[in-house]
């Protein structure tokens, strides 16, 4: 093998490294930058027809939320048969509970409308969307958003309400809450990132 053999054998050698070397760190760099689809769990009281509903209605919404999916943390979801509402959501423990049985409809509303919550609690970029909800609905800018005269004059209730929309394309059954078509259309549009 003459010298300059060996300098192309390098050269190729280091060229092969050097390519493999940056198709290993754009792979690192795109995977730390766009995060999968938001994960799900289930506790060991969901029965099986209730996982496959839960399963569609969770990629309903993280469809629905593109933009926000790097900051939505993992939810567990678990079934209740004595639960007094729908559906709750506890922040700490991340979890939604469902009351079952329930009526496909009802399922899918009261999922997405705790999925709102979870949203709502996990994701810093809330503060972007709070103030323009609230001015869409006609509230005051200082509305406190946990807090309303009553459950459906409260705005994080009115915006998860408003999530069963965006999500689901009708109100939920019955409708509760009036959401007005221009904080539908932020909703919207913070679920899309413009």
């Amino acid at each position: 093998m003459t010298i300059v053999s060996r300098m192309r054998n390098r050269r190729t050698a280091v060229l092969v490294i050097a390519g493999a070397a940056a198709v290993a760190l754009g792979s690192v760099a795109v995977e730390a930058g766009s995060r999968g689809r938001p994960s799900i769990a289930f506790g060991e009281t969901v029965p099986g027809d209730l996982e496959a509903l839960v399963r569609t209605t969770w990629d309903r919404f993280t469809d629905a939320v593109p933009a926000r999916w790097s900051c939505v943390a993992p939810v567990t979801i678990d079934g209740s048969w004595t639960l007094d509402d729908r559906a709750s959501y506890d922040p700490d423990r991340r979890l939604v509970t469902v009351r079952i049985p329930g009526t496909a409809p009802n399922l899918e509303a009261a999922l997405v409308h705790e999925f709102a919550h979870h949203l709502d609690f996990t994701c810093a970029a809330r503060a972007d969307l709070r103030s323009a909800f609230l001015a869409a609905q006609g509230l005051p800018r200082d509305t406190p958003w946990f807090d309303g005269a009553t459950w459906e004059r409260t705005p994080s209730e009115q915006f998860a309400e408003a999530m069963i929309e965006v999500v689901l394309g009708r109100s939920p059954p019955p409708p509760r809450i009036l959401v007005s078509p221009d904080a539908l259309d932020v909703v919207r549009a913070w679920c899309r990132g413009s």
